[in-house]
């Protein structure tokens, strides 16, 4: 085998890739790339447990976004242009690499860090951006679209680079614009998207539900650190303990029953983008939830009164983004998600105004649970009737 052949073998061209082909599953690349983001998460939820107050959810919402942005560029990418080859493994380690460098600096992204954390932004999306521009030098059909990208995101890392030595407000107003020039670039590529192959409707999906799985470890590990950091181990803390993992395991029941195994509607282009931008308010809302139910099991009464602000109104984001989410589903007009129209919103809306009555944390966490108890009663009636199989519609 000569030389030049011997290369092909390793390094191939990307191929345009959608939903006519075989099913597609994630691959063991994609999940150990997205361990990465474990990291990212752990680190944003940890500094949210510390400053569970309206500062510090500012704070987590702003430095979340880029994070997720980073995530969605490379499954995206990943969804039109995936090669099985050296380059795919290269490519995906040196996103690894400076998404790495990220939850390095995390946590003060925004004060004593936040060099760190803008070069290495500009790192990952950089890498993203030019495997965009060489997908679309093989693919000409899809190089409208790619040229949009290329110049749009170029645009934003101009302005990321500029912030990183901006301090302040200008320089954080310029990552909002950046971000901001990046999602609308996006967004006004969705007639072309329109004219290319469809996303997959078997992949995506499960890319999707798997970092959901991520963010809701979070939880997991907040009620286990509640636990543990308690110091004396009494019956309300084992109690607050069960109630935390119950609103972890709900959480999860509502999404993978409802919406984790089923893709966008069809029939518009639109749905496909509102089910992806949904999940990023979702995401940040079950992160939050996470952080806050140390707080939840193991209360620290200098902090109680804004992680119980924090913590419901996570809760109530995540339920209103079910809803929202539910519809942009196919759904037959039989489906049972037909049958119980308020339910998410009624759950949302109550859980938001929880707070303001005169509970402590343990109170706040009660009523969480007992609101989420009503979508799980209809969830057993949705899993019995459905013979305890993935698809109820």
């Amino acid at each position: 085998m000569n030389a030049s052949k011997w290369l092909h073998t390793l390094w191939h061209k990307p191929q345009l890739r959608g939903d006519g082909e075989e099913e597609r599953k994630v691959s063991w690349l994609e999940l150990f790339y997205d361990l990465v983001f474990v990291v990212v998460i752990a680190r944003l939820a940890h500094h949210l447990a510390a400053h569970p107050d309206a500062s510090g959810a500012l704070e987590f919402a702003v430095l979340f976004i880029p994070v997720w942005w980073i995530w969605i560029g490379g499954t995206f990418y990943n969804e039109r242009f995936e090669t099985l080859d050296l380059s795919y493994r290269i490519f995906t380690f040196l996103q690894m690499l400076v998404v790495a460098g990220m939850a390095v600096f995390v946590e003060y992204g925004l004060t004593k860090t936040a060099l760190g954390f803008t070069l290495s932004y500009v790192a990952a999306r950089g890498l993203t951006t030019f495997m965009f521009w060489r997908a679309g030098l093989h693919n000409p059909v899809a190089r409208p679209l790619t040229e949009r990208y290329t110049l749009g995101f170029s645009a934003s890392l101009v302005l990321w680079v500029i912030s990183a030595f901006v301090p302040g407000p200008l320089g954080l107003a310029l990552k909002v614009a950046g971000l901001a020039l990046e999602m609308g670039v996006s967004l006004s590529a969705r007639n072309i998207q329109s004219k290319l192959p469809r996303f997959s409707s078997s992949k995506l999906p499960e890319r999707f539900g798997l970092f959901v799985i991520i963010v809701l470890g979070e939880s997991i590990v907040g009620v286990v650190n509640g636990l543990a950091d308690a110091e004396q181990l009494e019956l309300n803390t084992f109690i607050r303990f069960a109630l935390g993992l119950a609103l972890s395991f709900g959480l999860w029941w509502v999404y993978f029953d409802f919406i984790g195994h089923r893709s966008p509607r069809r029939d518009t282009i639109s749905a496909s983008y509102a089910w992806s931008f949904l999940h990023l308010p979702l995401l940040m809302g079950l992160t939050a939830v996470g952080a806050t139910l140390q707080h939840a099991v193991y209360s620290d009464a200098e902090l109680e009164t804004g992680a119980r602000w924090v913590l419901a109104g996570a809760f109530g984001l995540v339920y209103l983004c079910y809803s929202l989410l539910e519809r942009t589903l196919q759904l037959t007009p039989e489906h049972p998600v037909r049958r119980v129209k308020g339910l998410r919103e009624g759950t949302a809306l109550l859980a938001m105004l929880l707070p303001l009555l005169p509970l402590g944390m343990s109170g706040v966490l009660t009523g969480l649970v007992v609101l989420q108890g009503f979508n799980l009663l209809h969830a057993v009636q949705v899993w019995q009737s459905s013979a305890h199989t993935p698809d109820v519609s």
